[in-house]
């Protein structure tokens, strides 16, 4: 009921509707960072990187009918790319619009999905090595999303579309679920729907979320189960996630099964280090095994993290 009071209000009163107040913030974070990889068949390497430096923009206009207009707009910007002729741009990160009231908040765009919201993004704390082998732990560019809540009840549902995708699908995946945050814990339920692709058939996946804290160590533990044609894979695939913290420290584990001989498995160890109120260092330990001798790494980074407002 409540995104359809949504609809009915967007389609209704947001062309009439006042701008009451408006917000705009743009700010800028430089992350440069150094690693050190040593893989088990190559020469070891010591490098100076980017790990996603950004440039961030918000807006919001307040209106005389209860709505409110939100934006928010994320560039990567990369320094190994400023040769002449070059802009310098990395990516897209986030490009969204939407409109915020009592009913939720519909945002379309270039953004996370519901199964982030919901699930996955509760274990994805590492600054650099969270998502190894997770399904829908990142940014999709053509989302519509709504979520709302009702008091420590939260719920989402995305609709992602493709333009001349290759099955030609009216929608090309739909993602929806809920999380229930009782105080200290929090539980939570999602589910995602592909829609055939060429020659590959739709598929399913399921995914949970159970988060809390013993002590002063909060645990996290995400669970994926994925049918062979979602993952694209000859076996059904599942992927365990166990994710810790205390104080400055925090860990990733991330163990997936595909069906073949190989046991792979990825971990973060990693640290942060505050420096002052817009600047901070963490430091990370990580160790990539699938299963083969050729891919196993071991890697050691520490990476400067600096934000300043712009205007």
């Amino acid at each position: 009921m409540k995104l359809l009071k949504a609809l009915l209000l967007i389609s209704l009163f947001a062309p009439a509707a006042i701008t009451v107040a408006a917000e705009s913030n743009l700010t800028a974070s430089i992350r440069i960072g150094a690693t050190f990889v040593d893989n088990e068949t190559t020469d070891s390497d010591f490098s100076i990187s980017n790990f996603g430096s950004r440039i961030k923009w918000s807006g919001k206009q307040e209106y005389d009918n209860g709505l409110t207009g939100i934006g928010y707009i994320e560039l990567g910007i990369n320094p190994d790319q400023n040769s002449r002729g070059n802009s310098g741009a990395d990516r897209t990160r986030h490009l969204w619009a939407g409109l915020a009231g009592d009913f939720g908040k519909v945002k379309v765009g270039a953004q996370y999905a519901a199964f982030y919201d919901l699930v996955s993004g509760h274990t994805d704390i590492a600054w650099w090595g969270s998502c190894w082998t997770q399904f829908e732990c990142a940014r999709e560019t053509r989302v519509l999303k709504y979520s709302g809540s009702t008091g420590a009840f939260n719920y989402s549902a995305s609709l992602q579309g493709n333009n001349n995708d290759d099955g030609n699908d009216p929608a090309d995946e739909l993602e929806f679920g809920f999380n229930y945050n009782a105080g200290p814990v929090l539980v939570g339920l999602a589910t995602s729907i592909r829609a055939d692709e060429g020659e590959d058939e739709g598929g399913t996946l399921v995914g949970a979320i159970a988060k809390g804290s013993v002590g002063p160590v909060g645990l996290a533990l995400g669970l994926q189960f994925a049918d062979s044609d979602f993952a694209f894979a000859n076996d059904d695939v599942s992927n365990t996630t166990v994710s810790a913290t205390l104080g400055s420290f925090y860990t990733v584990l991330n163990v997936t099964d595909d069906g073949s001989s190989s046991d792979p498995f990825f971990g973060t160890l990693g640290y942060t280090l505050g420096l002052g109120d817009d600047s901070l260092m963490y430091f990370e330990y990580q160790v990539i095994d699938d299963g083969t001798e050729a891919d196993s790494e071991t890697i050691i980074r520490a990476t400067y993290k600096y934000d300043f407002g712009v205007l």
